[in-house]
């Protein structure tokens, strides 16, 4: 199964600053091996604006902030800010900001929630920002996209059995100790029937399960909850 998310970075981006940053930033980003969302290469003709902003937006891991006078001017860049805000929730690092033309009270004068961020400057240049947003994605990046579940719903036998060798089934409940009362790697197509057997004998076939791509995955999403960051260390 493949992750929702398609790009790595959304550019919001004020027009007037296109030319001189958020087209030249992305085409540095996409050298780089990022996926890039920006509105001139993902809108074409008879796109509906909002509802293809709206995907890039739920479908971006990072979203890159160019913060200028322009952008704090336009009235579509509080819904674009409050977007990704709320995909913060939990504590994931989503937000990159680049100041552009503003230094930290330029910022803070239209936005304290933004300025206590830390920012990367166009001043010291586009490729030291693109490294600085580089850096940051191999930081939290790969984390991210590990510890959240490929799958989260109701297992079923058909869902089970669509499940790609490898994968992590962990059922929605605990032990007395508080571990994971089911978590088993998804093997061959001949061993589902035995998984399958497994998830019915603890109460969860049919119930809610997460599926996460490997062990790395499943050991970060519980390493984020504390009541589990010391369970399964023999992983």
């Amino acid at each position: 199964m493949k992750s929702e998310k398609i790009w790595d970075v959304f550019i919001s981006h004020a027009s007037e600053d296109k030319s001189f940053v958020a087209r030249p930033l992305a085409n540095k980003l996409s050298e780089a091996g990022l996926r890039v969302w920006i509105d001139e290469a993902e809108l074409h003709v008879g796109d509906r604006l909002r509802e293809k902003i709206d995907e890039g937006l739920v479908k971006s891991q990072f979203g890159v902030l160019i913060l200028s006078p322009s952008f704090f001017a336009k009235e579509w860049a509080k819904s674009e800010l409050e977007a990704l805000v709320s995909k913060e929730v939990g504590g994931n690092k989503v937000i990159l900001p680049v100041w552009h033309e503003l230094n930290f009270e330029g910022v803070q004068k239209y936005s304290p929630i933004l300025a206590d961020r830390l920012g990367v400057s166009t001043e010291k240049g586009l490729n030291f920002v693109k490294q600085e947003i580089v850096k940051a994605i191999q930081a939290i990046g790969n984390r991210n996209r590990r510890e959240q579940p490929i799958f989260a719903g109701n297992m079923t036998k058909k869902q089970l059995l669509s499940l790609a060798t490898g994968n992590v089934l962990m059922a929605n409940g605990v032990n007395p100790d508080l571990s994971p009362i089911l978590a088993e790697e998804v093997g061959p197509p001949e061993t589902r029937e035995n998984l399958w057997a497994k998830l019915r004998d603890v109460g969860y076939a049919g119930k809610r399960c997460y599926v996460f791509g490997d062990w790395a995955g499943y050991r970060d999403h519980l390493a984020g909850r504390s009541i589990w960051t010391t369970m399964h260390e023999r992983i």
